[in-house]
């Protein structure tokens, strides 16, 4: 091929990746296969649905976030008075009283509210594009980034389920949004912006009440805040908004600071902990009909004088299992969780692309620092330490109290994925300089890795009838794939692949 017909092709390739419509079909293509397991996977399925809906119904009768006391018949969800992650259950049961009103039919209901998780989530892509763009990486970087995101397979699989963690996502990274623009007024030595200063302050206590997870992005969203001002020490002005958006945006906070004080200062002043655990708030009888905390109450109650606590072997199973289960195939509690293995391509080349581009990104980094926008990857790499330190501190202690790596799910690292892989791809960019060929190779090398069995794909070919709503039109299509496209996907006939111990 001809060396300006080569570049006319790259040109082209690139401009078409760097386009709306390839942003719009990445957009189309993750709703297609979110849509898929949430019409297919009947009810509940793994991610706590039956939890959360639960839930939504007890608001749903109970117009106020707040309760007197433990509410009659939630022994099955906790300490549901005490706990802090709240709020997206509170609001979620406004939608689910339109739909209630409407039908009985609790299929429909489900249904209706996995598509509303489906659109905050596809709204958290927007968010994130927007974000990740803060870094001065290309239009076509990023989505393609983005591409690779929802071919993840706990992405789609996510994205399908009531859960917290779909609005925890777009206003994790409409928080993070916030906080680059209030910090960019630093640079220019602009008065602070108020509107903006209260706007973050109000979000971020709130988001702290969707998911408690949230906090560790707060503490280093407001680590970075305080480094930059300590570097730039820009005017100490505070620029208010009008009178009218002043008393608005003050009489937000206020609320979302009462809120915050109601859950967390009460709870800390009365069990020493944030977020206490069940049997602090109520009895051991109340708290058995609770699943993760008996899981984890008779893990304890079994534990071996014997049982390992070293934090190397933990540390061991815990890179392992969140591996595994971002990649894997997993039924809900109909089943006791019935779990299949990932698919080798997805699963290996992800390690093996991974391990490559951190060693790429660690070898040029500062040519990263040059050519990117240092202060916004100092922000994801603070934001992604700190989460993610905070969730190994969590579930060590667990293992430490049962012996047993429990809860080890690559769902919880959803948040931070786009910003990993925006750094992973910046550091592979500039490895490679201007070897545009190499960089197309590997850029579709890794699509296409990522396409064989991984997205939708993996819960399509692992899944079987007894996952599904019991209608044969939805057995039928997927079996009508698992036919087709699955004969052509490496591992399809071994569904246990990877499992060991640590699949169980």
């Amino acid at each position: 091929m001809p060396k300006n017909t080569h570049q006319s092709f790259t040109g082209r390739l690139k401009s078409f990746v760097a386009s709306e419509k390839w942003f719009r079909l990445v957009i189309l293509f993750f709703v297609l296969e979110a849509a898929w397991i949430a019409l297919s996977g009947r009810y509940p399925m793994a991610f706590d649905e039956d939890f959360h809906l639960g839930i939504i119904r007890l608001y749903a009768n109970h117009i106020s976030p707040f309760w007197s006391g433990h509410p009659a018949g939630s022994d099955a969800f906790g300490a549901v008075a005490r706990d802090p992650s709240y709020l997206y259950q509170w609001l979620m049961s406004f939608p689910y009283r339109l739909i209630s009103a409407l039908t009985n039919n609790q299929t429909s209901q489900v249904i209706f509210l996995r598509f509303i998780s489906i659109g905050l989530f596809g709204w958290g892509l927007f968010l994130y594009r927007k974000l990740l763009l803060k870094t001065g990486a290309s239009r076509s970087l990023v989505h393609f980034c983005l591409a690779i995101f929802i071919l993840i397979p706990i992405t789609p699989l996510l994205a399908a389920q009531i859960n917290y963690d779909n609005l925890l996502l777009p206003l994790s990274a409409l928080f993070l949004l916030l906080t680059l623009d209030f910090t960019g007024a630093f640079t220019k030595r602009q008065p602070l912006d108020g509107r903006l200063l209260l706007t973050l302050v109000s979000l971020g206590l709130l988001i702290s009440l969707i998911k408690y997870a949230f906090l560790p992005v707060l503490l280093a969203a407001a680590v970075f805040v305080i480094v930059r001002f300590w570097q730039i020490r820009p005017a100490h002005k505070l620029k208010m908004p009008s009178k009218l958006t002043t008393y608005l945006l003050s009489a937000l906070l206020l609320v979302s600071f009462g809120l915050f004080m109601q859950r967390y200062s009460v709870n800390i002043a009365r069990y020493h902990k944030p977020v206490p655990s069940c049997d602090e708030v109520l009895s051991v009888d109340q708290c058995s009909a609770y699943g993760p905390w008996n899981r984890d109450h008779k893990y304890a109650q079994m534990k071996p004088a014997t049982a390992s606590s070293s934090p190397l072997v933990f540390t061991a199973d815990w890179f392992y299992g969140m591996w595994f289960r971002t990649f894997f195939a997993v039924d809900g509690p109909a089943t006791t969780f019935a779990t299949r293995g990932p698919f080798a391509v997805p699963a290996i080349s992800a390690i093996i692309f991974s391990l490559s581009a951190l060693l790429a990104t660690v070898i040029v980094w500062k040519r990263i620092g040059r050519h990117y926008n240092h202060h916004v990857l100092l922000l994801f790499i603070l934001v992604a330490a700190i989460y993610t330190t905070a969730l190994w501190v969590d579930e060590y202690h667990s293992f430490v109290q049962t012996g047993q790596p429990v809860a080890l799910n690559g769902r919880y690292l959803i948040p931070i994925y786009p910003l990993l892989l925006v750094i992973l791809a910046l550091g592979a960019n500039t490895y490679l300089k201007s070897r545009v060929q190499a960089k197309v190779f590997l850029a579709g090398a890794v699509l296409i890795c990522m396409l064989w069995g991984g997205g939708a794909l993996t819960y399509i070919l692992r899944s079987y009838d007894i996952w599904y709503w019991p209608n044969s039109t939805v057995i039928n299509v997927n079996h009508a794939v698992q036919k087709t496209i699955g004969p052509l996907v490496p591992g399809n006939s071994d569904p246990t692949a990877f499992m060991g111990h640590h699949g169980t």
